[in-house]
């Protein structure tokens, strides 16, 4: 429920504060007293996008701050929970705005987006203005009302859920296809690239090793003489083995003389030896290899070309040739993978749209059962506000599959005729302002009524009409003000009598200002301006004696 509003320089407002009570409140006024600007201030609460005009001359900035009462099972709580918003029982909604183009939304302090404004205010006001573009006149929301009074959440909830997973293998099917096209692209190329690779088998290291066996063949003779050189020096008579083999012989004839530390020299001689004959080993493999070597250069030449021309055709290093084949192998696995995951896929995605198919058929099942219910009980309302031929019907067109969405399968659209014998049409089609009024009324009636949380505003509902039609008009609208919060901005004298609170828009010149101020009224001031209502600004006694005979009915 809303309980105050408070409202400081918007326009001719310069500093207002409303307590608004339960029930039905009308509130009234001389034309360009500053109604509209309420329903502006309200509309901002909304999250009405910012009119920067709205703020009073000569001021720098405006706000309009709205004081909401809500008890622990209302369901705007999950909502504000969802933002991390603090609350006890009241919601503090306010909008500030500032000439330099500024503006701020806050809930209970909070700083809030402009859509989680609309999102968590929408379960706590609606601003029901005569022609207006959206609610009840904007077709696409007609579903959603229709929704709101059914009450089949679980349905809405299986089809979304079904769609989305639809949606999202449908998805993965897309993207798939296109990576199974990007490398079915490819797919020759990388297959005769690794079959050449799998031919030239590289190694690591490789380039490396056949440089060096290249440079040896290079020097090969050269490399041969040297260790033959070396074979000499080592084995020939007088060569290194044989005077090594001298000296030790005559420091062994040496001990017989009992020479001291020969024991030590001729260890030395000893060590000498073994290392010598570590050498001769050496030079002998190293001659044999040079002997039995099979390569040439010929053969070194073609291999490296073969593992270069490679390299350049992969754009890398030769080392990196092995990981080439690696990654060439992955792609092809790869590609295999894809095409069975493909139908895995697609099997997945035909029982996923089968679900939604049932689940969403479900759902329109339960909603074409709601819609008779809702529309019985709308047109046993329309009578009560003098439409007897009237009738309203919820009329339902099946979407085609590929266009269809979270919401299921159906488009609904409301649909009205006002007198016996007409055609229906749609219901922002139908042409009477009373009429249209009246027809929005009945509907508010019934789908408020489910929903008992909002405090609904009514603008002008009654304009176009007079008489019965506005007494009938006002009779419903202090029904709906029983059940929960109503408000209507009036000019008729009849709906303004049915009231259970009054409020008062007028502006006064101040100091060379004009400034709206509202008032509530008590009993003997609503008499006073329901008779000018009646009959303008002279207020006779026949204006107040009919004004009083209206609060009375």
């Amino acid at each position: 429920m809303l309980k105050e509003l408070i409202v400081k320089n918007i326009v001719l407002i310069e500093s207002i504060k409303i307590e608004f009570k339960k029930g039905l409140s009308v509130l009234t006024g001389e034309t360009g007293t500053g109604k509209s600007i309420l329903l502006d201030s309200l509309g901002l609460i909304v999250g009405n996008r910012v009119d920067f005009n709205l703020i009073r001359d000569g001021e720098t900035d405006a706000s309009v701050t709205a004081i909401f009462q809500i008890n622990e099972k209302h369901p705007v709580i999950r909502v504000i929970q969802r933002y991390d918003i603090e609350f006890e029982d009241e919601l503090i909604i306010r909008r500030q705005i500032k000439a330099d183009g500024k503006s701020k939304c806050l809930v209970n302090d909070t700083i809030v987006t402009r859509n989680a404004l609309i999102e968590i205010t929408d379960y706590l006001i609606e601003i029901q203005g005569q022609f207006e573009d959206r609610g009840l006149l904007d077709i696409k929301t007609h579903l959603s009302l229709l929704d709101d009074y059914s009450n089949h959440y679980k349905l809405i909830e299986d089809t979304k859920i079904s769609f989305n997973e639809m949606e999202k293998l449908k998805n993965f099917i897309k993207e798939t296809k296109k990576k199974e096209r990007e490398l079915n692209d490819d797919n020759e190329w990388i297959k005769d690239s690794l079959d050449q690779l799998i031919i030239l088998d590289p190694k690591s290291g490789e380039e490396k090793e056949l440089g060096q066996a290249k440079q040896l063949l290079s020097n090969r003779e050269k490399i041969y003489n040297k260790i033959i050189k070396v074979k000499s020096i080592l084995e020939d008579e007088n060569g290194l083995e044989d005077l090594i083999n001298k000296l030790l012989k005559e420091f062994e004839d040496l001990k017989s003389y009992k020479q001291p530390n020969l024991d030590e020299a001729i260890e030395s001689i000893y060590r000498t030896k073994a290392e010598i004959e570590e050498i001769k080993i050496f030079v002998n493999r190293k001659s044999t290899d040079l002997n039995e070597k099979t390569d040439n250069l010929e053969t070194i030449d073609d291999r490296l070309y073969e593992l270069r021309s490679q390299a350049r055709k992969h754009k890398c290093e030769v080392d990196d040739l092995i990981k080439i084949k690696i990654e060439l192998e992955e792609k092809l696995e790869e590609l295999r993978k894809k095409s069975s995951n493909l139908n895995d896929l697609r099997d997945k995605h035909k029982e996923a749209k089968e679900n939604f198919k049932l689940n969403s058929r479900l759902l329109s099942e339960s909603r074409q059962k709601s819609a008779i219910k809702l529309s019985e009980k709308i047109n046993k309302e329309l009578p009560f506000l003098k439409l007897e031929n009237a009738n309203f019907e919820i009329k339902f067109e099946e979407i085609d599959f590929e266009n269809c969405s979270i919401d299921g399968i159906d488009k609904v659209i409301f649909f009205a005729s006002t007198n016996t014998g007409m055609d229906k049409k749609p219901i922002n089609k139908i042409a009477s302002g009373g009429e249209l009024s009246r027809f929005l009324l009945a509907i508010k009636v019934v789908l408020e009524t489910e929903m008992q949380n909002r405090t609904i505003v009514f603008d002008e509902i009654d304009s176009g009409i007079g008489g019965s039609a506005a007494n009938a008009v006002g009779l419903r609208l202090a029904k709906l003000g029983k059940t929960y919060q109503t408000m209507v901005v009036t000019h008729s004298p009849q709906v303004t009598s049915k009231g259970h609170n009054h409020y008062l828009i007028k502006k006064q010149d101040i100091q060379n200002k004009t400034i709206s101020n509202v008032t509530e009224l008590n009993i003997n001031e609503r008499v006073e301006e329901i008779a000018r209502m009646v009959s303008g600004q002279s207020i006779t006694n026949e204006a107040r004696e009919a004004a009083q005979k209206l609060l009375d009915n």
